[in-house]
């Protein structure tokens, strides 16, 4: 079964003992608020690359108005979001490769 989870622009194929989301035992569905990064359940889309692309956009003129630390935080936040994009767009593999 596969989870989209819009707000880790990801999608999860939920095994469950490969979660990193501490799921419940006997839990036939991740915690979609506690995804984790480097889990082996997700995969991520273009489409979820180029919304993180995206989103680090929208942080980025957020950080041009914070102030110093929390604008410092906010394009670090940035930066990672774009780092992970990055490593999808390299890493990549279409359908009929994984076929």
């Amino acid at each position: 079964m596969l989870y989209d989870n819009p707000d880790a622009f990801l999608i999860c194929a939920f095994k469950h003992d490969n979660a990193l989301c501490d799921p419940e035992p006997g839990a036939t569905a991740p915690r979609q608020y506690a995804c984790q990064s480097g889990c082996g359940n997700t995969v991520r889309t273009d489409t979820h690359a180029h919304q993180l692309q995206a989103w680090a956009s929208e942080i980025d003129q957020l950080a041009a108005h914070a102030p110093g630390p929390v604008g410092k935080r906010l394009r670090a936040n940035a930066d990672k979001l774009r780092r992970t994009a990055d490593t999808h767009d390299a890493t990549a593999q279409t359908a009929e490769a994984l076929a």
